[in-house]
């Protein structure tokens, strides 16, 4: 198996630094003619094993493999004077007679990787979700790209969860910033964005997203043949991951959470409810959407129980705009315009807008309920050109019309009443195409 990328080129430097110093600097005279066929490095880069083709009789190779792995320290000492690498590997040397074996074998596991990546998710229930984090030492712990309340707030309540469980090693990373009212949640600071090297784990898990695709960036530090664990409420076709806790049922992935700490057989920690209610009431609307039901209050008393501040927290998440948003909202009220004998309300934004009022991608987040809420209206849209032949729609819906599914059909998703989309098209093509696709949906006319 030929290797790739990164690994490929820093396995082929050091190929070329030992046959040199093998050439010029190492002296040793038991060394006999030596050639260095190919280096192999670990996916991490901390090991080179060097195979070379060794010459002469039987005692000689033996004579100058031993030599060579006595000498392992000083190459390695000489690599680090060449090599730019955050870590120089150690170097381990191997007869060439064990290639075609080391060849096979790699070949092997390899087809092994391809067919886990093309296995279905297998879906396990809450208290066997548990087991199998309580399993794992080491965790990568994301969400969706653009991230909303629940995915913060159910990472990072999933991070005070495996905290409580005596779980040190947790990368929490994301493709996008924290939106500002979520960076005073509990433990935020430890999520990262996705830059520098990958690290090192056990396990990743996937919240309030079952697509490594709507990850952004951070796709690239799960590999699919990595163990992947999914904890998400949306409905997804063919969800990523090797295990997944999937249920549409729940208003939030914070409601979960907050369930897999009674599975587990743990009572909920101050932190972990705060996030975690935060995931609930921002994907609930303050237990104002349809999402919201009995469960939805029972879990919150467990949240609240653990002795959250609920007036304090709800006066932050819904009380607090910032100027530019609200900027961006008094824009929005002038342009919106009504269709389908008032059924249908939208309204738009453009990138020019967003520079006057210097936003940030989180003050766009629930200006389109305000379109929803207008009386009569049954699915209010809002349309944003960020830039040119591009447009993204969000939607509210309402009166059993189903917002995930009719959007389905532009390449996007979510829930029956929230749900986005984007297309690659002017502004006005874009939202020409959608209004007409929609009221047909609803038997009127645009």
């Amino acid at each position: 198996m030929i290797q790739h990328g990164r690994p490929r080129r820093v396995g082929e430097l050091i190929r070329k630094e030992i046959a040199a110093l093998l050439t010029k600097g190492l002296k040793d005279p038991r060394i006999g003619f030596v050639s260095v066929m190919a280096v192999r490095m670990s996916p991490d880069l901390n090991y080179a094993n060097v195979y070379v083709s060794l010459y002469g009789s039987e005692k000689d190779r033996k004579s100058s493999l031993i030599a060579l792995r006595n000498s392992a320290g000083w190459v390695r000492r000489e690599l680090g004077k060449h090599l730019r690498t955050r870590v120089t590997p150690e170097v381990r040397f191997f007869a060439d007679d064990t290639l075609d074996d080391v060849y096979r074998l790699e070949e092997v596991f390899d087809e092994i990787k391809e067919e886990r990546k093309n296995m279905p998710m297998n879906p396990v229930e809450l208290d066997e979700m548990a087991q199998e984090l309580l399993k794992s030492n080491s965790f990568l712990l994301t969400s969706h790209a653009n991230p909303d309340g629940d995915a913060v707030g159910s990472l990072l309540a999933l991070y005070h969860f495996l905290r409580a469980a005596g779980k040190q090693e947790i990368t929490c990373v994301l493709a996008d910033p924290i939106p500002k009212i979520y960076q005073d949640l509990p433990g935020a600071g430890v999520i990262r964005l996705c830059e520098g090297d990958p690290p090192e784990y056990e396990a990743a898990v996937l919240l309030d997203v079952a697509s490594l695709d709507r990850i952004g960036a951070v796709s690239q530090w799960v590999p699919r043949d990595k163990k992947i664990l999914v904890l998400d409420h949306h409905r997804e076709d063919s969800p990523d991951g090797t295990l997944g806790f999937i249920d549409p049922s729940y208003a939030a992935v914070g409601e979960i959470i907050c369930e897999l700490f009674t599975a587990a057989g743990r009572p909920m920690t101050l932190e972990a409810a705060h996030c975690a209610y935060v995931a609930q009431i921002t994907d609930t609307g303050g237990f104002r959407y349809s999402n919201t039901n009995a469960r939805s209050h029972r879990l919150a008393a467990t949240m609240v129980d653990a002795g959250l501040d609920v007036a304090a927290i709800c006066r932050h998440v819904f009380e607090t705009i910032s100027l530019p948003k609200f900027e961006l909202l008094r824009l929005v009220l002038e342009r919106r315009m009504l269709l389908a004998g008032g059924r249908i309300a939208f309204s738009y934004t453009t990138a020019d807008d967003l520079r006057e009022v210097d936003w940030k991608k989180e003050d766009l987040n629930g200006l389109v309920n305000f379109l929803r809420n207008i009386e009569g209206v049954e699915a209010g849209l809002l349309f944003h050109s960020p830039k040119p032949g591009a447009t993204k729609v969000s939607m509210r819906a309402g009166n059993g019309f189903n917002a995930a599914e009719f959007l389905k059909t532009f390449g996007g998703g979510g829930h029956a009443a929230a749900a986005g989309a984007t297309l690659e098209a002017p502004l006005e093509e874009a939202r020409k195409e959608v209004l007409d696709a929609l009221a047909a949906a609803m038997g009127e006319k645009a």
